[in-house]
């Protein structure tokens, strides 16, 4: 009896204590979160949130948030935040969002239902890095990425990681000759962000449709194996984008075309003033950065059985836009 009273009595204080104190957290958490959020923003960046709610489970909902930073470079605009708090020390905490945008420059990105959870490589260092699953991401430039899983590491570090693996990526752009389509199937994708961006997309298969450009013709489809691509957007003597691009049993509706693919060049900001320009400005097309102009060192080489054709050249205000006179130097030779 004295085991069964004892436990009562303290099942009666604990609740005494808890009661107020889980009260006053629903109360102070959605503050406390937002301005913990807010001190660890770049300065000049605005943080605005609609309205704050807290939940049952002591977690915290935010409505109709918009992330600004003070450049302009990146606008991240969510209709609805969760945080809920999670037993586990690895894992203290979980994130949903079911509509977001960011915006950098002129790039548009749509994300729809993301639910993540905050994972803590150690106590010791409060390492933080961010785990899950997204359902869809849409560009504003027609592109589309579907069941997509994601780790992205270092979020409190000066060295960022990202891990991403999904089922299928489409993309569809308008040229001045018409409509192109790109498909990829079972992607990994692989990037480090420092003061410069390092990529790596892995893909089973791939498909570029180029059947409306010009004149329709059903047999401009270009399927490939193993497709690989590699990118960098590097500050050297002008901002840089070199570009890697290999690719493997090439067929078209006509049959087998080629055993291998492999293409490379360089993207250069030639009249970007190299050490006014971060970053972030150069990925947000900021104005005093001008645009990718120039695309050098450029190689192209196609195998098919014995017979190949290799084509290289140097294109200088090639680019869209690029407003300055052009000149292109290009190479090209076959055997078979």
């Amino acid at each position: 009896m004295r085991i069964i009273r004892f436990s009562l009595y303290f099942t009666l204080v604990l609740a005494l204590l808890l009661g107020p104190l889980y009260g006053a957290g629903r109360i102070i958490l959605p503050d406390w979160i937002k301005a913990q959020i807010a001190a660890k923003l770049p300065s000049g960046s605005k943080l605005l949130i609609g309205e704050m709610f807290s939940t049952s489970k002591m977690g915290v909902l935010y409505k109709n948030i918009v992330l600004e930073l003070a450049d302009r470079s990146l606008i991240i605009n969510v209709d609805e935040l969760l945080i809920e708090p999670n037993l586990s020390i690895s894992q203290p905490a979980k994130i949903s969002i079911v509509k977001g945008l960011i915006k950098s420059g002129e790039t548009e990105i749509f994300v729809k239902d993301l639910n993540a959870s905050i994972l803590l490589e150690s106590i010791k260092n409060s390492e933080l890095s961010l785990f899950g699953q997204i359902n869809k991401i849409e560009g504003k430039e027609r592109a589309l990425v579907s069941n997509i899983e994601f780790l992205f590491q270092g979020l409190t570090s000066m060295e960022k990681s990202i891990n991403v693996n999904a089922e299928e990526l489409s993309i569809n752009l308008i040229v001045p000759e018409g409509p192109v389509s790109l498909h990829f199937s079972t992607i990994g994708l692989d990037g480090t962000f420092t003061d410069s961006v390092s990529l790596s997309m892995r893909s089973k298969g791939s498909t570029l449709d180029l059947s409306f450009l010009g004149g329709e013709n059903p047999n401009r489809i270009l399927n490939g194996e193993s497709l690989l691509i590699e990118a960098e957007l590097v500050q050297r003597e002008h901002w840089s984008l070199p570009i890697k691009v290999s690719t493997k049993g090439l067929t078209s509706p006509l049959g087998h075309l080629g055993s291998s693919l492999t293409l490379q060049a360089s993207g250069v900001w030639s009249h970007a003033q190299t050490e006014d320009c971060r970053l972030s400005e150069i990925i947000s097309s900021h104005e005093k950065c001008g645009r990718m102009t120039d695309v050098v060192d450029l190689d192209l080489k196609f195998k098919s059985g014995n017979g190949s054709l290799s084509f290289s050249g140097h294109g200088y205000c090639v680019t869209p836009n690029a407003r300055c006179p052009q000149s292109i130097q290009s190479f090209i030779k076959t055997k078979d």
